[in-house]
């Protein structure tokens, strides 16, 4: 039996998709992915931030936001179908609790060397079969937020939480930065 991943475009209901073959959409799209485990503490920042952004103002439908909690390498058909994609996620590194942390395209895939949380290893694998076989996204980036505490509890810490403006902040910059690069969302010209 399939896993399903509801579909989180604003707008439109919750479309379950199967994440066994990349989803077919019929115009380049941004993917926006939200990564983590609320379960555990700050780990769950990203999933906080990908609410918070995409409620900060509405989104055209070539931007998809997608929960992808701690689903690993079954969201590698979701990351091989777009054309751009900018995750969201909690952050170790070595940076003051609550920075906002930013990397882009090539500094990704060995950015998840310092493991903050087992999803991160499904992620870094994900890249790194992406990039194998040569779907990986030609523009990615990272938006994190540095973890205070990792642990089995019911919320994110303040600290946490108190960086979620900023991050949206930064979030909506790169987001902004990416449908650039990828040329997504512009009006074909009429000559």
């Amino acid at each position: 039996m399939p896993t399903f991943l509801p579909s989180r475009r604003l707008g439109s209901p919750a479309q379950p998709a199967p994440l066994h073959s990349p989803i077919e959409r019929n115009f380049p799209h941004l993917l926006v992915l939200g990564l983590g485990n609320p379960l555990m503490g700050d780990d769950g920042a990203g999933l906080l931030l990908l609410d918070h952004l995409r409620q900060s103002r509405e989104w055209p439908e070539h931007i998809i936001f997608e929960d992808g909690g701690t689903l690993g390498m079954t969201l590698l058909p979701l990351i091989e179908d777009a054309a751009a994609v900018l995750l969201l996620d909690a952050v170790h590194t070595g940076a003051e609790p609550g920075t906002v942390v930013t990397r882009q395209d090539s500094q990704l895939p060995g950015f998840f060397n310092n493991i903050l949380s087992p999803h991160q290893i499904g992620l870094s694998e994900i890249l790194g079969a992406a990039q194998l076989c040569g779907t990986l996204p030609a523009h990615i980036a990272l938006v994190g937020i540095e973890a205070e505490t990792v642990a089995f509890t019911a919320a994110a810490s303040s600290t946490v939480r108190n960086a979620l403006p900023a991050a949206v902040r930064q979030a909506q910059a790169t987001l902004h930065e990416l449908l650039a690069a990828a040329d997504i969302g512009k009006e074909p010209s009429h000559a």
